[in-house]
């Protein structure tokens, strides 16, 4: 059996289980379609409904609509009209359509009558939606499919890695960039050529900063103005790529001369390879990342940043200055995939501790979901500005790591019931 049948099947099964346990007797899932920007006769990149694209593996389709009811063989609705200003791809013959009763449609006026179907509930955005608002996006089943997404099939797994590939040549593009002088601008363009994508099928906005840069945590910026070799310092890049509508989510960290930068990103990439090794089943991802924080002041104290012991630094809150964001997220059809702050299929919340509300995971770890371990240590004005004369901070040693910016490593981690699969290695 191949993996995107048995992951037909699961989804099958857990969207079964789903009806039944909200009382529904069938569902809609509309894939979405672009919207023309305000007083525009043009319109963004459209982004389709996840849930949608969890079933067909087509992430640039519009207007479509799958129809699941349990004993039935699912149905896509699949649109492709006559349309002499756009090509229109024929996905109706593509290996996935097996598994699925496809009909082609040219105009909405060859859907169904939604209304006409009893019991039934829809999931999509504002675009369309043709049921009560009692029955649409309704939280009982929302709730139960996000929960269930966070356990990945086989197939899953594999587009994430694939994923993962594509993104890991646009990474060693973008570090030989970097080490010739190139522009973040020119960077970036290097790793959208490595992976073969284009702007658009980036599953999120490149971060490719230099210098002082790293020290925005989503420097948005690609500057066209390269840097003086004898200036370069730094270079941070969090970037992925997408597979089959699955992303991936990577960051590296480059000196550009040796020296102990380059001996501080040495020591955390040690470090981050420590905690993507407990990434397994079970493994409480509080308490992960609270280790992370004492593995940073670790670091920190290693580095004479700080004059306190490490244990102290995350006690009194000392190290979220260096590390204010969480250690990762779920990671699948969105890069910040859902539920990362639920423990059960009826979406009972688990908030982040007060100490840590940036955190985007707070559950147990469960088998075969896929997670980001992403430490990091930054120098940012703003927040130092916040401890500034700080007794146990070496603001010497600080004002000469502000030009670097920070250091950030982040993999894609499938976890295991006793070692961690590490898709970005």
């Amino acid at each position: 059996m191949g993996l995107f049948q048995q992951h037909i099947d699961h989804l099958v099964q857990v969207t079964t289980a789903a009806l039944a346990d909200t009382h529904y007797d069938g569902l809609w899932i509309y894939s979405g379609h672009p919207e023309n920007n305000f007083l525009d006769d043009m319109a963004p990149p459209h982004s389709i409904n996840p849930h949608f694209k969890w079933w067909v593996p087509v992430p640039n389709v519009t207007s479509s609509v799958i129809h699941f009811v349990p004993g039935h063989k699912p149905k896509v609705y699949l649109h492709q009209p006559a349309d002499f200003w756009h090509k229109v791809v024929d996905n109706s013959q593509d290996k996935w359509t097996q598994y699925f009763d496809v009909e082609v449609i040219g105009h909405y006026n060859q859907l169904p009558d939604f209304a006409a179907y009893k019991n039934h509930a829809w999931i999509g955005s504002k675009e369309l939606q043709p049921l009560s608002a009692q029955d649409t996006n309704p939280d009982a089943i929302i709730n139960h499919l996000h929960f269930s997404r966070i356990q990945k099939t086989e197939y899953e797994v594999h587009c994430i890695a694939e994923a993962n590939q594509s993104a890991l040549k646009g990474h060693h593009a973008a570090q030989e960039a970097f080490y010739a002088g190139a522009s973040e601008y020119e960077i970036h363009m290097a790793y959208l050529q490595a992976c073969q994508h284009n702007e658009y099928q980036m599953p999120y906005g490149n971060i490719v900063a230099l210098n002082e840069n790293p020290a925005v945590l989503h420097y948005q910026y690609q500057s066209r103005e390269r840097v003086a070799t004898d200036q370069l310092k730094s270079f941070l890049i969090d970037a992925g790529a997408s597979y089959k509508g699955y992303a991936a989510d990577i960051t590296r960290t480059y000196a550009y001369q040796p020296g102990r930068f380059a001996e501080m990103i040495k020591m955390m990439d040690e470090k981050q390879q420590m905690l993507c090794q407990k990434a397994v089943t079970g493994q409480d991802y509080v308490a992960l990342h609270e280790l992370a924080h004492l593995s940073i002041s670790e670091l920190l104290c290693e580095f004479e940043v700080i004059n306190c012991s490490a244990q102290t630094a995350v006690e009194s809150g000392l190290s979220q200055t260096f590390f204010p964001h969480g250690l990762g997220h779920y990671l699948g059809l969105q890069v910040h995939d859902v539920s990362g702050h639920v423990i059960d299929r009826q979406g009972t919340v688990k908030s982040p501790p007060k100490a840590y509300p940036f955190l985007r995971l707070t559950d147990h770890l469960r088998e075969n979901a896929v997670i980001t371990i992403e430490p990091g240590v930054y120098f940012i004005p703003m927040l130092l500005a916040e401890i500034a004369k700080h007794k146990d901070v070496n603001w010497q040693k600080v004002t000469e790591l502000l030009p670097f910016g920070g250091i950030r490593i982040e993999d894609n981690v499938v976890v295991k019931s006793t070692v961690p699969l590490n898709l970005s290695r």
